[in-house]
């Protein structure tokens, strides 16, 4: 692999890290009272939307559905974002492996 190669290497794997940080940046632009407003506002709706009454059984099983929607994405998120890390990091040491070994 050439210099040029290896920069862009670099580049993308930077790129690639930046745009998390970003994205992890702009979710906390909302406080979590607002995010907890703008979540029980949206599975409000969207229960509402599937035909279920306000205070109904079905309203409350739909909100616990939401909830738990909610959570697994969130859990995804996280999962996805420790993998593009630890990705991230294996590539670096693979690139410094590399340059190491051409001196």
């Amino acid at each position: 692999m050439d210099q040029f190669e290896m920069k862009t290497v670099t580049r993308a794997t930077l790129s690639i890290g930046g745009v998390i940080v970003l994205a992890l940046t702009l979710t906390g632009c909302m406080s979590a009272e607002e995010q907890r407003r703008a979540n029980l506002y949206e599975d409000g709706s969207t229960c509402s939307d599937f035909g279920t009454r306000y205070g109904s059984q079905g309203y409350t099983q739909c909100m616990l559905q939401q909830q738990q929607r909610r959570d697994q994405e969130q859990l995804l998120a996280a999962e996805r974002a420790r993998i593009t890390s630890e990705t991230t990091l294996n590539n670096l040491e693979t690139m410094r492996r590399l340059q190491e070994g051409k001196r």
